[in-house]
């Protein structure tokens, strides 16, 4: 008889959205190769024993290092919240929590190009991509049709929407946010913590905590 390898605990800290579609991802990876026991979610704001989508609520965030003390993988999504992301990201960093404890899953139907990398605790939704030389970063997401392009490194915390675009040799800093459908140039330095506004197209530099939108892109504050 063979005896097969036995899944990975795993829990998922955050509510429903990226909690709820994190989940989601990683249910889908087993269907083509069983790899993780989804045990639940951490949630600070439900009651214990509620329920997001088919899974409970099992405790709350401070329980974190708990539950990684007992041997179990952790996928953390509250920081990916645009607000106050540079407080949350702040936050999750003082618990130290080790990288090989983070659970990264790229969904079957996305495209992790052979040459790319990605980091801890990061996330490809379905038919997101990324081209030749590219890396995500550690703790970042890339929804649904999103794309990478190449030797542009997608830096931790960073956030790209639904059919959002890099194009090639981008410098990204930490926890960029790219709205929908929004496009970048090649070439172009993005500071960290900026934001694209949705369906905006970037043909500049973007600074520090800078917030652009529009066709072409400027800065609105």
């Amino acid at each position: 008889m063979i005896k097969l390898k036995a899944l990975k605990p795993l829990v998922i800290v955050g509510a429903t959205g990226s909690g709820e579609i994190a989940s989601s991802v990683f249910e889908d990876i087993n269907k083509v190769k069983p790899q993780w026991n989804i045990l639940g979610f951490l949630n600070d704001v439900s009651e214990i024993d509620d329920h997001i989508g088919k899974y409970k609520i099992i405790g709350r965030s401070e329980q974190l290092l708990d539950y990684i003390q007992k041997g179990c993988h952790v996928h953390y999504t509250f920081h990916f919240n645009v607000k106050k992301k540079n407080e949350r990201v702040n936050a999750f960093k003082e618990l130290n929590i080790p990288l090989e404890a983070h659970a990264s899953g790229v969904h079957p139907l996305a495209y992790l190009n052979p040459s790319s990398r990605i980091g801890a605790g990061s996330l490809m939704l379905p038919y997101s991509a990324t081209s030749g030389g590219s890396i995500v970063g550690d703790f970042c997401h890339m929804y649904t049709s999103s794309f990478l392009g190449h030797d542009t490194y997608l830096s931790s915390y960073s956030t790209l929407a639904a059919h959002s675009v890099l194009g090639a040799r981008i410098k990204m800093g930490e926890g960029v946010h790219i709205g929908l459908n929004a496009t970048i140039r090649e070439d172009v330095v993005i500071g960290k913590y900026a934001i694209v506004g949705m369906a905006s197209n970037v043909i500049s530099d973007i600074g520090d905590y800078e917030i652009f939108v529009g066709n072409p892109a400027k800065k609105n504050r």
